[in-house]
């Protein structure tokens, strides 16, 4: 079973942590393969800026997320996809 059909409860967002990442302290890296897969499976639209720079967005152009790292990513992917994902449907309903 992969982490788009697993909900992990997300964690406390600060104004230094805007997603709440520091939290996870022990990433448990899966690679960049099953990560894509997660977000996509998810409803995110993912660009590779640079090596190093990830754009993702959901369901419509705005808002973009830009991480800076694999670890960073992942952590999203693993923490906090599932709640914008959520949400981003909800507020496309009319």
């Amino acid at each position: 079973m992969g982490i788009a059909n697993t909900h992990l409860s997300a964690l406390p967002a600060t104004s230094k942590d805007l997603f709440g990442l520091q939290a996870c302290a022990t990433p448990l890296f899966k690679g960049m393969d099953v990560t894509r897969r997660w977000l996509e499976d998810l409803g995110f639209s993912i660009n590779k800026v640079n090596p190093e720079h990830w754009i993702l967005t959901h369901s419509a152009p705005l808002p973009e997320l830009h991480f800076y790292s694999d670890s960073e990513l992942e952590m999203f992917a693993r923490h906090r996809a599932h709640y914008y994902a959520r949400r981003s449907f909800k507020e496309k309903r009319p």
